[in-house]
């Protein structure tokens, strides 16, 4: 099958053309449409795209207060969608644990106040760092956005005692984790949430959200490269190897 056959939606699927980059795609009767405000700009909406939405369900699992700590692991497009959302929630320090480079420059460009690079400090190190950043204590909420299952017992250990640890980035089933029952839960009396992915609602607040804040943050930043449908692979290897923040096919 060729490309455009599958944008063509001839043999793409039997139900018809239901969605893939192509330039029309039908919807089903019944399905939920949320429109764009007029001030918020399609490319600046795809910029953050189904990462803002999956990260507003997160910061509000989080319940993230004014003066907070807040780690969030993961510098891809949740993860820097969650530290942006961090701030407005009134946290007092943000900081990106994650890479590659690419990444944390944008995590830094969007206001977090310190980035950890996965690349070239060990986990012991990134503790110690997280500890000196908050008087010993850790952090009094982390989001895990990596999708990587040996970040959940980091996040943990991350996190202070009695505070929150949101899981979002194990969307699928890449593995197991392992912690210590004892020292990283029951001690710390911690509470960690489950969630997974967005509803509407989500999606709805978080065309809200970046319309009402557009000026402050400018969401287009976070692509780093734009692709035409002859390119398309080259945008999903770029997205794979994180060569880029956010590639935005462009039918």
């Amino acid at each position: 099958m060729s490309l455009a056959q599958g944008i063509r939606g001839d043999t793409l699927a039997d139900e018809g053309l239901l969605g893939g980059w192509a330039q029309y795609i039908y919807l089903r009767p019944g399905v939920h449409i949320i429109s764009l405000p007029q001030e918020l700009d399609w490319r600046a909406f795809l910029a953050a795209g189904c990462g803002m939405s999956t990260a507003l369900h997160a910061v509000t699992l989080g319940e993230i207060a004014f003066g907070d700590t807040v780690v969030v692991q993961g510098a891809g497009p949740v993860g820097l969608c969650a530290a942006i959302l961090a701030q407005l929630r009134g946290a007092g320090s943000v900081v990106v644990v994650g890479g590659p480079q690419v990444r944390l420059d944008a995590a830094r460009h969007f206001g977090v106040d310190a980035v950890l690079d996965i690349g070239s400090i060990s986990e012991q190190q990134r503790l110690v760092a997280i500890r000196a950043m908050t008087g010993g204590r850790g952090a009094d909420v982390t989001i895990e956005a990596t999708g990587v299952p040996s970040a959940v017992g980091e996040g943990m250990r991350l996190t202070r005692d009695a505070g929150r640890y949101v899981v979002v980035g194990q969307y699928s089933d890449v593995g197991p984790a392992s912690f210590n029952p004892h020292l990283d839960l029951n001690q710390k009396h911690l509470e960690v949430r489950g969630c997974w992915g967005s509803d509407v609602g989500h999606v709805y607040r978080s065309v809200q959200v970046m319309a009402r804040y557009a000026k402050q943050f400018p969401w287009t930043d976070l692509i780093s490269r734009e692709y035409d449908l002859s390119t398309a692979q080259a945008a999903l290897e770029d997205v794979a190897s994180q060569r880029v923040v956010k590639a935005l096919i462009v039918p």
